[in-house]
C-alpha cells in the first residue's frame, strides 16, 4: 500500500488538473473546431448549459488544439474573455474591449495603437462618443492585424446584460454590429439565462446559432453507460489505492450526487482526494467521498436550476414550432393541419369584396338604441410586457411596478420568463408613490425609489 510519502507529489499536482474525456466533452470539441475551421455564414455561436457540464473545460481544450495547429507565430487565432457579473451594459463593453487588447499587447503595433487610449489607460468610463469609437476601432485593427478566428466569451450571459439605460436587446446588437464587422466568431459560453438573452432580437437570428451541452441523464441507459466510463476513468486516475470496482457498483450515487455533470463529478473527487493527501492518507473510501460531497441544500440548487433550465430551452423549443405551423398554416407532426391565427390587418378584410370598383361592407347586425357599455370602466388600460430581463427583475430584489398610466402598484411575477404587468383597476387615491418599485422611463424599465423625477 503506498504511503504519502511514496505518492509523487506531481502525480498529485498532475490529478488535481486532469481533465478527463467523455463523449459528451468530445462531441463539444469536435462541433467547436468545424465551427472555428470550417464554413459557416454565422458569427455568434452560444453554447448553454448547467452548471459544472464542463463549459468551460471544453473552452480551455479547444483553446489549446487550435493554438497548437497555428504555425504562424505571428497569428492569434483565439483569444479567451472572462465577463463579470459586477459589469452590465456599457461597463461590460469597456471590460470586453480592454481583455482583447490586453491579450494582445505582445504586438507592437497594438501598443502603439492603444497607449493613446484613455479609455484602455486610465479604464474609466466615458460618455465621449470619439473615445468608444477609437476603442472599437482599436480591437478591430487588432483582430485583423493577428488573424483572430474566434474569441471565446465564458460567463457570457454577463456580457449581453443591459443595464437600465439600455433596452435588453442593446447588447445583442452591439455584438452583433462587431462581428458582422470583423467576421471574427464570438463563442458565447453561459448557463440557461444566455439562452433567453440571445432569442431577444430577431435581427441576430440570421447570424447566430445555438447548441445545448447536455449533462447525463439516468433515466437514459446510453447516457449512463457514458457517465459510467466518465467516472471509472477518473478513478483509474487517482494516485492512491481505489477499489475501482466496488465504488463503480455504486455509479447512480456518484451520478444523483454529481446532478450528471462530470465537471461536479471531478471537481468532487480531486478535493476528495487532496484532503486525503494532507490527511496523511492514502486509501479512497465511501466515507471520505461523503464528506467531501456538495450539501444537500447546494445540489438541490443545482438540480433545481438544471431542470429549470432544460424544461425552459424544450417547452421554448415546442411552442416556436407551434408557432411557426401557425404562421405557415402548415401540419404538425401528426398530419393534422394547424391553422395560423389572424392577426388584425388580416381580419379587417375578411368579408370585404371589391365589386364594380366599390367596396361593401361584410353582414353584420346594426346596433340599435341606447347601449349599455359591456367593458369595466373601472379597469385601468394598460396591462402589456415588461421589457426586462427576468434575471436582471430577480436580482433587482423588487417585485412591484407601477402602471404608467395610473400610478398603481402591482405585484409583477415572472412567468415563463415573461414579465407581464396584470390588469388592473384604476388607481383611485392620488397619494405620491415613494417605495422601492419598477417604473416606465423613457429609456426603459428602471427601479427607483421615492418620487419620479
Amino acid at each position: 500500500m503506498p504511503t504519502p510519502e511514496t505518492i509523487p507529489t506531481q502525480s498529485l499536482e498532475n490529478f488535481k488538473t486532469l481533465k478527463v474525456r467523455h463523449p459528451r466533452l468530445e462531441e463539444m470539441e469536435q462541433f467547436l473546431l468545424r465551427a472555428i475551421s470550417g464554413h459557416r455564414s454565422y458569427t455568434l455561436l452560444d453554447i448553454y448549459g448547467a452548471s459544472g457540464v464542463g463549459k468551460s473545460t471544453v473552452i480551455g481544450q479547444v483553446t489549446r488544439l487550435v493554438r497548437t495547429a497555428e504555425t504562424n507565430p505571428a497569428v492569434v487565432p483565439v483569444v479567451v474573455v472572462q465577463a463579470s457579473p459586477e459589469d452590465v451594459g456599457s461597463s461590460a463593453r469597456l471590460d470586453y474591449y480592454q481583455q482583447i487588447l490586453a491579450q494582445l499587447q505582445h504586438h507592437p503595433a497594438i501598443r502603439d495603437r492603444t497607449k493613446s487610449l484613455p479609455l484602455y489607460t486610465q479604464g474609466k468610463k466615458s460618455n465621449d462618443p470619439a473615445e468608444w469609437l477609437d476603442m472599437r476601432n482599436a480591437v478591430e485593427y487588432a483582430f485583423a492585424l493577428l488573424q483572430v478566428k474566434v474569441v471565446f466569451v465564458d460567463e457570457a450571459q454577463h456580457l449581453l446584460a443591459a443595464d437600465t439605460l439600455r433596452k435588453p436587446t442593446a447588447q445583442l446588437d452591439w455584438l452583433k454590429t462587431l462581428t458582422n464587422r470583423t467576421n471574427v466568431l464570438h463563442v458565447l459560453v453561459g448557463n440557461f439565462d444566455l439562452y433567453e438573452c440571445c432569442h431577444l432580437n430577431a435581427q441576430a437570428v440570421r447570424r447566430m446559432r445555438d447548441h445545448h451541452f447536455p449533462r447525463y441523464h439516468l433515466d437514459n441507459q446510453k447516457e449512463c453507460e457514458e457517465f459510467v466510463g466518465a467516472l471509472q476513468s477518473l478513478l483509474e486516475s487517482i494516485p492512491m489505492t481505489v477499489d475501482v470496482p466496488t465504488l463503480l457498483t455504486r455509479w447512480r450515487w456518484f451520478g444523483e450526487w454529481s446532478m450528471g455533470c462530470v465537471g461536479v463529478l471531478g471537481d468532487w473527487i480531486v478535493e476528495t482526494v487532496d484532503a486525503l493527501w494532507s490527511e496523511g492518507k492514502t486509501v479512497l473510501t465511501v466515507e471520505a467521498l461523503t464528506r467531501h460531497a456538495l450539501q444537500p441544500d447546494q445540489r438541490a440548487r443545482l438540480e433545481m436550476e438544471a431542470r429549470t433550465g432544460e424544461h425552459r430551452v424544450a417547452r421554448a423549443s415546442v411552442q416556436s414550432e407551434l408557432q411557426l405551423q401557425q404562421l405557415l398554416g402548415t401540419s404538425a407532426s401528426d398530419g393534422k393541419p394547424i391553422l395560423g391565427t389572424p392577426d388584425a390587418s388580416s381580419t379587417a378584410v375578411v368579408g370585404r369584396e371589391r365589386k364594380g370598383g366599390r367596396i361593401e361592407r361584410a353582414a353584420q347586425r346594426d346596433l340599435v338604441g341606447d347601449q349599455i357599455p359591456t367593458t369595466n370602466s373601472n379597469k385601468c388600460s394598460f396591462s402589456g410586457i415588461l421589457e426586462v430581463l427576468s434575471q436582471r427583475f430577480l436580482d433587482s430584489g423588487v417585485t412591484r411596478g407601477e402602471c404608467p398610466e395610473c400610478q398603481a402598484l402591482r405585484q409583477i411575477t415572472p412567468r415563463n420568463g415573461i414579465l407581464r404587468f396584470p390588469s388592473h383597476d384604476k388607481r383611485k387615491t392620488r397619494t405620491t408613490q415613494v417605495e422601492q418599485r419598477w417604473v416606465q422611463s423613457e429609456t426603459g424599465w428602471e427601479v427607483i425609489s421615492g418620487t419620479k423625477q
